[in-house]
């Protein structure tokens, strides 16, 4: 049965091929028929090619968007967290700096010389007050630069004077005492410097 249905379906394309080369107008028209239809195959996969390459262009062009608002967000993060840090670390600074000058007159009144016994005695009260209060300010982050006899260093002290000596660029006193607040500059020692004086040709002679 099945060999019979294929004979017929031969059969049936000969006849097909006879009559085409028969009819070559008639062949003519059945290709022009099936030519659209691959022209409409042929458009419709370039315009998936064109929707695939728009999608990805797009794809591109969000994660650049999204990747650069992630870099933003952190780098805000680690702003904040790099301020919040500083501001833990330096939050006693203003307080310490307002301290500062009412314990420099404590030394002073305590620095004060005296041959009455009681001012004597309240000197050494305010010196224990003095100590008390510089212990806490230490704690806290205080620090004494330390200038007399030292190089004279600018980024921590301000010479107001400068004086005739031996060595050059001495502190060869301190007119205010300088502190240090962590690693910041509190106050600058007010300082006088030497300044080693320079030897003339005709002097020499």
């Amino acid at each position: 049965m099945e060999e019979k249905e294929k004979v017929v379906d031969d059969s049936k394309e000969a006849k097909d091929a006879k009559l085409d080369e028969k009819n070559p107008e008639v062949k003519e028209e059945k290709e022009k028929k099936e030519e659209p239809k691959e022209e409409i195959k042929k458009e419709k996969k370039n315009k998936d090619k064109e929707k695939i390459a728009k999608l990805e262009a797009e794809y591109k062009e969000l994660k650049n968007e999204y990747l650069k608002v992630y870099a933003e967000m952190e780098n805000t993060k680690r702003r904040l967290n790099e301020q919040a840090i500083k501001d833990r670390k330096y939050a006693s600074q203003n307080v310490v700096g307002e301290l500062i000058d009412p314990v420099d007159m404590l030394i002073k009144i305590v620095n004060m010389p005296s041959d009455n016994p009681e001012v004597k005695n309240y000197q050494i009260g305010f010196q224990m007050i003095a100590n008390q209060l510089l212990d806490i300010l230490k704690n806290e982050g205080l620090s004494h630069i330390e200038a007399l006899g030292k190089d004279f260093d600018p980024n921590k002290m301000q010479a107001v004077e400068t004086l005739e000596s031996l060595e050059d660029n001495k502190v060869l006193k301190v007119m205010q005492e300088g502190y240090m607040y962590k690693d910041r500059i509190l106050r600058p020692a007010m300082v006088v410097v030497g300044k080693k004086k320079e030897i003339k040709e005709e002097e020499v002679k």
